[in-house]
């Protein structure tokens, strides 16, 4: 008798225990993906003060989306580009990113590395293997840009954008519904 009790009790715990895992209705909790940009400079970064330009010669250009899904995509640089010509409301043209910006004030040995955060404002556009962008420096407050960059990398803020609203190319994106 205990044991066939034991047994009852334990098969009732069991089916409690997968009754609660599946038996409740989903709610839709899973995250959307969102992506991110490396843009690394094949060489010096030019940056005009007087139209606040940036101007960076492409050394590696990706995407990669943050947890859980950690993908990563190779870019071109009229890709990338392209991303400011979506009109949606979540669009780098509607809500410009920021974006990190890292540098090195020489090509010395005693070069002193620098980051600032800034807004990539306006069109960016690519001439060659360059791409050329309006910033907007964000912090730290009062921070010059030098006409100079070296080592120059930007960190670039999230983007969302499904195929259907835009398809750079449908081998680069995998088919899929990029931050959307």
């Amino acid at each position: 008798m205990k044991k066939t009790l034991v047994r009852v009790l334990s098969v009732s715990i069991a089916a409690l225990l997968l009754a609660s895992c599946g038996g409740e209705a989903k709610t839709d909790a899973t995250p959307k993906e969102s992506w991110l940009f490396s843009l690394q400079s094949a060489g010096t970064t030019d940056f005009d003060q007087s139209s606040s330009v940036l101007s960076v010669p492409v050394g590696n250009l990706v995407g990669f989306s943050d947890r859980p899904f950690r993908d990563i995509q190779d870019l071109t640089l009229t890709d990338f580009v392209a991303l400011w010509d979506d009109t949606s409301e979540d669009s780098f043209s509607a809500d410009p990113p920021n974006a990190a910006l890292t540098y090195w004030d020489s090509d010395a040995t005693d070069a002193v590395a620098h980051t600032v955060i800034v807004e990539m404002t306006g069109n960016v556009s690519s001439a060659g293997n360059v791409v050329s962008m309006t910033l907007q420096i964000l912090s730290p407050s009062g921070a010059v840009l030098p006409t100079k960059m070296y080592w120059a990398s930007l960190f670039i803020d999230n983007f969302y954008f499904c195929e259907a609203d835009y398809n750079p190319t449908a081998a680069q994106m995998d088919d899929a519904c990029w931050g959307g």
